[in-house]
């Protein structure tokens, strides 16, 4: 194995380093953009090791299919455990950097959500 194999690797399967972890949350209801109505999908975070969310997106698919993202801002610096009040992090699905950055570029281009 050569080291850009672990590199890349290293990239697809670390979500976690010692100053953040990416995750995401299953959601159901209306959609921010009211779009979606009584539907589902998936919150995306960046955030700190102690729950401070630095990032965050929400995604869903249209019933053709169409990945659909949009930013987030006002969950920007709210605390996972002290503002939101949960426990710990279960609820969140740790993700990889790729997982979250491909959500950040759908929102960048839509394009990227219609493939």
């Amino acid at each position: 194995m050569t080291s850009q194999d672990v590199d890349r690797l290293r990239g697809f399967y670390m979500s976690i380093n010692e100053n953040q972890f990416y995750a995401r949350e299953y959601w159901t209801g209306d959609s921010r953009d009211g779009q979606l109505v009584n539907g589902d999908g998936y919150h995306y975070f960046r955030l700190k090791q102690d729950g401070t969310i630095l990032e965050a997106y929400e995604y869903y698919e249209t019933e053709d299919g169409i990945g659909v993202s949009s930013l987030l801002p006002e969950m920007k610096n709210v605390g996972w455990i002290k503002d939101l009040g949960f426990d710990d992090f279960e609820v969140l699905e740790t993700i990889g950097d790729r997982d979250f950055n491909f959500i950040k570029e759908i929102h960048k281009n839509p394009e990227l959500g219609r493939s």
